[in-house]
Formats: C-alpha cells, structure tokens, sequence
C-alpha cells in the first residue's frame, strides 16, 4: 500500500489542517506520499519532514506566530498606492518569505532533503496556465515551491523560479488528487477545506465583485469536483474524502484565531475517522490541550519573529 495525503488550500484555515493531521498519526495513518495546493502546501512541508506527532506540534508553533500583518502587510493606503502604480500585486511578500525561513525553511533545502515521505507541491505555471508540480526534481528548492504555490493573485505577485513565474496551486485545482494518483497512490487521505454547502450562494448574487467571486467559486469547485471523480474511479485506490470547516465560520484572511482552528481540526478529524471505523488512539487523551498553551505576543511591527531552529529534513524536529 502506498498511501497518499492531500492537503487543500484555504488560508488561515490552513490551522486547522494541522489539527487533523495530529488526529491522524495518533491513530498511526501516516502517508507515504504528500502533496498540497497553496497553503496546504506549507503544512505539507512540515508532515513529509518528519510525519510524527512531535512535528505537529512545532507546525502548532509555527501557526500560533502567524500574523495577518506578515501576509498581508502594510495599510489600506500602501495597497491603494500599489494599485494605482501598476504593481503586480495588492501585497508584497517579502514579508512572509522572511517568515517561513525563520519557521525553519532555509532556501537551501531542497525536495531531496525531505526523507519522512515523498513531498509534492502544486503551483500554477503563468505563462501557460498548466499545473506545475514541484519535488519530481529533487533539486527543486523547498522554499521557492512554497512561495510560488502560496502566490494568490492579485493579493501576492507571481513567484520567479530560473525566469518562469508562478502562481497559487489552486488556479488550476484546489485539491491536487490528480498528483497523488499519478506517482502510484493506492489509498489518498483528501483534506479539504470546504464549507459545506458553499457552492449555492445564500440568495440572488448582486453587484459586479459578487458576480466575479461567484464565477471564479464556481470555476474553482468543477476543478476540485473533476479531481474528485478521477480518485473515486481509480482502480484499486482507496479514497477518503474529509472536509474541514471551521464554526462559527472566520474569514480565511483572518490569522488571529490558531489555537480554535487548530482544536476543530483536531476534533472534526477525530470525529471523522470514528465515524470510519478508524481504530481509537493508541494512547488515551488526556484532558490538556495538546498544542502548546502559548499567549498570542504580537512584536512590534519593526522586531523579527523569534526563529525556530532550522528543520533537520532527515529527522525533523
């Protein structure tokens, strides 16, 4: 069995994706395989390093220091003056490119460092529109695949890797299965983070910036669904298909709520697997929580983050 883990995109939802991940590995299903689309795409990153429970909790870490101001930085002002001056996106990413090397992805790692399981990253390729699939080439850089697959348009400019631009991974489909079927999965765990139900708007879309939203939901959703049936009628592939939500619902440009993402998606997953028939923990619960119990300390806007120290791809944390 070459089992597969397909982690979806979803911004700061992304949390809650390590909390699922955690409920996973404690029931010892732990992938051969991991692929992830935008956001999930760092959360990838850090389950291929090293799939155990000790690096759930540094990706905990690593989501309680995320802030909307290392995403999406600078004011209304900054972004009003980036539009106007023909920039290529409403937001620099200096800001979160410097993030993930103090998170602990130096730009030298590349996908043939990564040993805990084979780790495969989508990105849009901008020039011809087609789904760009890092870590087939082990010398492929780590931190360029996560900063051209997070590269959401027209929030973040393309990414540029040896002359070619890239964009987020969800252009093409949001929920990559196709990857995983594609290097031999015979069993893919799909994380999806999805509201149930979104694709019905609530009422009559009015208003030119709905009508574009609605189009591009819907754009993205036959993507997703057309990913969907190819796993579903893959021969001899097992396919699990968990979607993840968050309620009360946050917006996914809201990074200020980590720890009750990080609890629902350990819950919701928990929940799901039960309902699968999944085997219980090996070792029981107990009542601590089990991401570490950190004060939200915003620094000053002019102080670095605190570095976790770099990740050892061979043994992770």
């Amino acid at each position: 069995m070459k089992r597969a883990v397909v982690l979806s995109g979803g911004g700061s939802l992304g949390a809650m994706q390590v909390g699922a991940l955690r409920a996973m590995i404690e029931r010892s299903i732990v992938p051969h395989i991991v692929v992830g689309c935008s956001v999930g795409a760092l959360n990838a990153s850090f389950l291929a390093t090293a799939p155990d429970l000790p690096m759930m909790e540094r990706a905990a870490r690593v989501w309680d220091r995320v802030t909307t101001a290392r995403v999406y930085p600078g004011t209304r002002l900054r972004v009003i003056w980036r539009f106007l001056s023909g920039q290529d996106s409403l937001y620099d990413n200096r800001s979160f490119y410097a993030f993930l090397q103090e998170s602990g992805c130096t730009p030298a790692t590349t996908f043939g460092d990564v040993a805990g399981a084979e780790l495969y990253v989508t990105a849009t390729h901008l020039r011809s529109g087609r789904l760009h699939v890092f870590g087939d080439n082990k010398n492929d850089r780590v931190l360029d695949a996560l900063m051209a697959s997070t590269a959401l348009t027209p929030l973040h400019p393309p990414w540029e890797i040896d002359g070619e631009r890239y964009v987020d991974g969800g252009t093409v489909t949001p929920l990559p299965l196709r990857v995983a079927l594609d290097r031999g999965a015979t069993e893919i765990y799909a994380i999806h983070l999805r509201k149930p139900g979104q694709e019905q708007p609530a009422g009559r879309v009015r208003g030119v910036t709905a009508h574009i939203n609605q189009a591009v939901s819907t754009m993205l959703r036959l993507q997703a669904e057309h990913d969907l049936l190819l796993a579903e009628t893959a021969r001899r592939v097992r396919f699990h298909y968990l979607t993840l939500w968050p309620e009360p619902a946050i917006e996914p440009t809201d990074f200020g709520q980590p720890q009750r993402l990080l609890a629902q998606g350990y819950e919701q997953m928990a929940a799901l697997l039960a309902a699968a028939g999944s085997p219980a923990p090996a070792a029981p619960r107990t009542r601590r929580r089990w991401w570490p119990s950190l004060r939200r300390i915003t620094p000053p806007a002019d102080s670095a983050v605190p570095a976790e120290p770099p990740l050892d791809p061979a043994h992770g944390a």
